[in-house]
């Protein structure tokens, strides 16, 4: 009969507003465990065990890889089709963020010495490239992720492209802010708000397109002109390390 609705469809109707506050909850607790890791780690390994900032590095790295794969193995999340959305957009603004926070280190930043060498070589690799990387997954794409399944990976129309955005840009700024405080040198108002400046401008990639392949160019830019340019740098590359100090 048309306009009947069946029992199926009623009790559908019941239980996907319950659903889909289950998987807000999940979001939000995902995102409150995933930031209270990115906190503990630098505070743990870095200022209270003050580990070798390359074997830090190691513990930091492996962390976040192991608990951002089982993010999204848990979400059931496709890389392949997030890196593929928008793709276009994102590096076209990535290619701009990291050309600002390249300016920024190397126009704005008094260099300092760095080592030689083959370690050199390797610290460009391990601080530049990889750390670059690995920050970018933590503090832009894992923000992006979180906001994406809140909407149900729906951003049709501008009112929900909107809220994406804002909604991760909120998010970015809460887990940078927290990442950044387990560090000792940078347990201040001006320690934290440099590094929100420079990951705000990185996340624009992701905050624009949904697809963090763009923020994860602009942080590998920054870092490895950081490691080049400002190797001794307090908050481009934290933990804070002097060459010639053996940490």
């Amino acid at each position: 009969m048309r306009g009947a609705v069946s029992f199926s469809d009623r009790n559908t109707a019941r239980i996907t507003p319950r659903i889909w506050t289950e998987s807000c909850l999940q979001q939000a607790a995902w995102f409150v465990g995933v930031s209270a890791m990115a906190f503990f780690v630098p505070l743990v390994f870095s200022s209270w065990l003050k580990l070798h900032h390359d074997l830090y590095y190691l513990v930091y790295f492996v962390t976040v890889a192991a608990v951002l794969s089982i993010y999204v193995r848990a979400s059931d999340i496709n890389v392949t089709e997030v890196v593929a959305r928008n793709w276009k957009l994102s590096l076209v603004l990535g290619c701009a963020s990291g050309a600002f926070v390249t300016w920024s280190v190397l126009g704005r930043i008094n260099p300092t010495p760095h080592p030689s060498g083959a370690y050199f070589a390797f610290e460009i690799l391990w601080r530049g490239v990889i750390y670059g990387i690995v920050d970018a997954l933590l503090l832009s794409a894992f923000p992006g992720l979180i906001v994406w399944e809140l909407m149900q990976r729906n951003m049709t129309g501008t009112a929900r492209r909107t809220s994406y955005g804002v909604l991760t840009l909120v998010l970015v700024w809460i887990i940078t802010a927290t990442y950044h405080a387990g560090y000792k040198d940078l347990q201040n108002v001006t320690g934290i708000s440099q590094p929100e400046i420079g990951n705000t401008v990185i996340s624009l990639p992701v905050i624009a397109s949904a697809n963090p392949a763009g923020s994860v160019l602009a942080h590998i830019s920054m870092h490895l002109a950081a490691v080049t340019h400002s190797y001794e740098s307090k908050d481009r590359l934290p933990p804070q390390v002097f060459v010639g100090s053996g940490k």
